[in-house]
């Protein structure tokens, strides 16, 4: 079995999450991606939001929230995601950049447009009552 290391930026704005959709890409994901080698939490977080998101995130800000693990979207089977996301602040204007083709706010009502991973976060951001 093949397993991804992921870190994604959970950002919170009236009760809805921040997601990207990637060029040729059916489902939204969270804004982050793959670990380089010998990258930190905090290293890879934020040189794939800056790549995808054009914002900087605030280091002293960055928290841990949780970590999921699921199915990954759109890889041969078997191959599961291991997530572990991280909200933190930012600054500059969010401007979808890279692969990515749109960015969202959404809810819950939206889960069905996102990977499994992303199902799982929103499902615990929901619970939590941070998001609709």
């Amino acid at each position: 079995m093949t397993t991804l290391d992921v870190l994604a930026w959970i950002c919170l704005q009236d009760r809805r999450i921040l997601c990207a959709r990637t060029k040729g890409n059916d489902v939204f994901y969270l804004p982050g991606g793959k670990r380089e080698p010998n990258e930190s939490d905090w290293e890879g977080l934020s040189r794939e939001v800056k790549e995808e998101m054009s914002v900087h995130l605030v280091e002293e800000t960055l928290s841990e929230i949780l970590t999921v693990s699921e199915k990954a979207h759109g890889f041969a089977e078997p191959t599961w995601v291991v997530m572990k996301c991280f909200q933190a602040d930012f600054e500059g204007e969010l401007v979808p950049a890279a692969e990515i083709e749109v960015i969202a706010w959404l809810t819950t009502e939206n889960l069905h447009q996102c990977a499994p991973a992303t199902q799982r976060v929103l499902e615990y951001l929901a619970n939590h009552q941070l998001i609709d």
